[in-house]
């Protein structure tokens, strides 16, 4: 008897649902529902149209049919939600690509996250020892590194400039689980999108409490954190009679994109290099054990959760949300594949840029960015759209050759395969050119892995496969 089971995927640029339906052998997948969605800027700060999203997710339960077995929900990280003690929600989400999220009001609450307090010195160098070692001491007490958008950051900033909302706040809820709660009603936090806010410590698996403290934030602003996997009940009373979905259970997936992504992955643990490749690449390893030690912060490598309590060890990279906004730039007039065939056709140009960089995370024009980067640096300057794609992909398979290698050195061990998932496992040269930079095999698919994911944990739960090992084959059988 095949079963059906919808998942809604929520990246930073789209959404989906997507229907999949299991005979017992094989999966296989339908988009039921497509629908784009960004942030929007008022009063110079960058939010989420939740009304938006919940409206279309609406939309997609409509379209799916009324014989499904569980709805499962997954979305970017850091982004949070605040609500009042009667459960209203009191201002639409923040983007994480909000101006306020810059590298000074990181430094600034690092200083403040200062092991010893501040010294009350203030010559560069005292600042930045300081700035050093609250970076230490933050990634010490939750093994995730210091990305200036991450939700710890974003709360120092509202509390110095939006404190009103903080004051009237009863409940955090991350983005998937704010989402669940509108849907369900239940307030709950999940593990894998827990870790992405830097608040939460990952080796002792509980709210990171001193840092919590010392930047007084209400520790009862935050939910008990359970696994994926958990039945949260059915849709509420007025959602089923809006979609006609009575009876219809949500079930808690890996509420992190990247940690759906890695459970689909089509293979065994730790005998690979993941590659989950869409607006941002995350390149890593998938551990038992995280590594909190300062030779990882150093290398800016992070311990994010991961299906069942896992560990995603591995580094943010800014990903193909470069060649995204350059496409728009240039009105949407070409697609990415004919992108790529540019791009190879302008493959010896010289040009390099750090995919990394902070002027590429929010830039008013992201093909100027990339040209006035090659002027700062003396370098040739791009001006075709093949050009500025080559320096692109080119400079992002460097960075993920420079990745691979600082995994292998701090884990002592050699990586034959790179799995890449998600949409950028569609994008041949970018691939292509990983193969070329790291000289490692490169697997590319499912492109549909952070849905798989999603659905793989629903029917975990319900029993339809015994173990994730189990999960994993299944996938390798149904997908390209």
């Amino acid at each position: 008897m095949t079963k059906n089971v919808l998942a809604f995927d929520l990246g930073a640029s789209s959404g989906r649902g997507m229907l999949a339906r299991f005979d017992g052998e094989k999966i296989t997948l339908e988009e039921v529902h497509r629908f784009p969605h960004n942030f929007s800027m008022l009063n110079g700060h960058a939010y989420w149209n939740l009304l938006h999203l919940m409206d279309e997710m609406k939309n997609g339960l409509r379209k799916s049919g009324k014989d499904l077995s569980g709805v499962g929900f997954d979305t970017w990280g850091v982004d949070c939600g605040f609500l009042s003690r009667e459960g209203d929600l009191l201002a639409m989400p923040g983007s994480y690509r909000d101006p306020g999220l810059d590298d000074a009001n990181m430094r600034e609450a690092l200083i403040a996250l200062h092991p010893n307090g501040q010294t009350g010195e203030s010559t560069i160098g005292a600042l930045e020892a300081a700035v050093l070692d609250g970076e230490k001491y933050a990634f010490g007490q939750t093994g995730i590194a210091s990305l200036a958008y991450n939700t710890i950051y974003k709360l120092y900033y509202m509390k110095k400039h939006m404190p009103s909302i903080l004051e009237q706040t009863d409940t955090i809820l991350m983005m998937p689980n704010l989402i669940e709660y509108l849907f369900s009603g239940v307030k709950h936090t999940e593990y894998s999108i827990a870790s992405t806010s830097q608040l939460y410590n990952m080796e002792q698996k509980c709210w990171a409490k001193p840092l919590l403290d010392k930047l007084q934030f209400d520790p009862g602003w935050f939910t008990e954190v359970d696994l994926a996997g958990r039945d949260l009940g059915t849709l509420r009373t007025d959602v089923a009679k809006e979609t006609k979905q009575q009876d219809l259970h949500i079930i808690s997936a890996p509420g992190h994109d990247t940690a759906c992504a890695v459970a689909a992955v089509p293979a065994k643990e730790e005998q690979y290099t993941f590659l989950s490749s869409g607006t941002w690449s995350l390149m890593g390893l998938e551990r038992k054990e995280a590594d909190c030690s300062l030779k990882s912060c150093g290398m800016n490598l992070t311990n994010e959760g991961g299906y069942g309590g896992r560990f995603r060890y591995l580094k943010n990279i800014m990903g193909l949300w470069m060649i995204q906004s350059v496409r728009h730039e240039f009105q949407d007039k070409y697609g990415f594949g004919e992108i790529c065939q540019m791009a190879e056709e302008a493959k010896d140009f010289p040009s390099r840029v750090d995919a990394n960089a902070q002027c590429f995370l929010s830039p008013e024009n992201m093909t100027k960015e990339i040209q006035d980067y090659c002027r700062r640096t003396g370098q040739q300057v791009p001006e075709t759209l093949g050009q500025i794609a080559t320096v692109i992909y080119t400079s992002l398979a460097e960075c993920y050759a420079k990745t691979a290698k600082e995994l292998e050195e701090i884990t002592g061990r050699t990586y034959s395969r790179i799995h890449v998932v998600g949409g950028g496992s569609n994008a041949g040269y970018l691939n292509e050119l990983t193969a070329k930079a790291t000289g490692k095999e490169v697997h590319a698919g499912p492109g549909e892995a952070t849905a798989i994911g999603n659905i793989t944990a629903q029917m975990l739960k319900a029993g339809d496969f015994k173990s994730v090992e189990e999960a994993r084959t299944t996938i390798h059988e149904s997908f390209g």
